[in-house]
């Protein structure tokens, strides 16, 4: 019985069983919001290839979503010629730099690309710069902040502190998806990227990848050579995020600074040390869980839901270190020990009445 006991298998099966059949019984808010939940799924174990796995804590990773998110939702404004955001000052044509985002499929694939460019080059020169621990996330902290006052300042190019509003529904192909369709893309798209990084992570990659996280003088010592298994799985990262930031835009119909910054970039740390870090499905229990609890918390209690989460966050960290996930797992693992014992036991007792048969 305890072969079967596995709890990646106990939660995730059910876990996508509830969100494949969730359309069927809730209305389209719900769904609406529900897809976004998934799309930070995406962000999520994003991070936690960064920060579970890696051991590198980026406190602006949000740069990365923003970044793929904006992307996306300027070609979508484009796609009505010059929009007013620009108009407001004076600008009358779309700038040369900026025509490649007229077309919807190539601002898609440069926002997959930049990010991922954007990551590989940070990381080429602060981790050759052998740049660690809290060092690197200042680093981070320092870039979302920057980026988040230049989508404020840069008003005439990405509507400042209003943000791009009214965005549709990924039109990739010419037409906007239907929300019921675009949710199960999401969804298809979130499982893809899960499966990808469980690859990732149980390949001979992710095994040194993990032990960079434990031990990086050892494995430099065994002719590693660290930085560049950082720069991959960073650039990996930001590819990811990039993506999730596209999937936002469409999905929420809405993009501002405060999805750039340190705001989204803390709120995704907090949703990964809640569900398991250096677990991929603690980073999807940790989004997926938190988000809805505040949601539901936000609409029956409205003035004190945010210290209600804020209490359950800090007891979940001080009496649940691994998370709710990691301690799911080891309670788990207990079980299976105790159940091992009793076969080994049993078995010794057989032996012992033979012989003395």
């Amino acid at each position: 019985m305890t072969r079967l006991l596995n709890a990646e298998k106990i939660i995730g099966l059910p876990l996508v069983l509830f969100l494949a059949i969730y359309p069927i019984f809730s209305n389209a808010f719900q769904v609406g919001i529900m897809g976004k939940f998934i799309v930070f799924v995406i962000f999520a174990i994003a991070l936690d290839l960064v920060w579970g796995y890696t051991g590198l804590l980026s406190i602006g990773h949000a740069v990365f979503f923003g970044l793929g998110g904006y992307l996306l939702a300027i070609s979508y404004t484009f796609q009505r010629g010059v929009p007013t955001f620009m108009t407001r000052f004076n600008i009358e044509e779309i700038p040369a730099f900026m025509t490649p985002l007229k077309s919807i499929p190539l601002a898609f694939l440069l926002g997959l690309i930049i990010p991922a460019l954007l990551a590989a080059v940070l990381g080429f020169f602060i981790f050759k710069s052998r740049i660690t621990g809290v060092y690197f996330s200042l680093i981070t902290l320092v870039l979302a902040t920057l980026f988040e006052l230049l989508v404020n300042n840069l008003q005439a190019y990405t509507g400042g502190f209003n943000g791009l509003m009214g965005l549709p529904m990924f039109p990739i192909l010419g037409e906007p998806l239907s929300l019921s369709t675009f949710y199960y893309v999401i969804l298809a798209i979130a499982i893809a990227v899960y499966l990808f990084s469980k690859w990732i992570t149980t390949s001979h990659f992710g095994k040194v990848v993990t032990a960079v996280r434990e031990n990086e003088g050892r494995l430099r010592f065994l002719s590693y050579k660290p930085e560049y298994f950082k720069i991959f799985i960073y650039t990996i990262s930001g590819f990811l995020s990039g993506l999730a930031g596209m999937l936002y835009v469409s999905i929420n119909g809405y993009v501002g600074p405060s999805d750039v910054g340190v705001a989204l970039s803390t709120s995704v740390i907090l949703w990964i040390a809640i569900g398991g870090r250096g677990k991929l499905m603690g980073a999807v229990i940790g989004a997926l869980g938190i988000n809805f609890v505040s949601n539901t918390l936000s609409e029956q209690y409205p003035d004190i839901w945010q210290l209600i989460v804020g209490i359950v966050m800090v007891l979940v960290v001080l009496f649940l270190p691994d998370g709710v996930y990691g301690a799911f797992s080891k309670w788990l693992e207990n079980i299976k020990k105790r159940e091992h014992g009793v076969r080994q036991d049993e078995k010794s007792i057989k032996q012992t009445e033979i012989k003395h048969s």
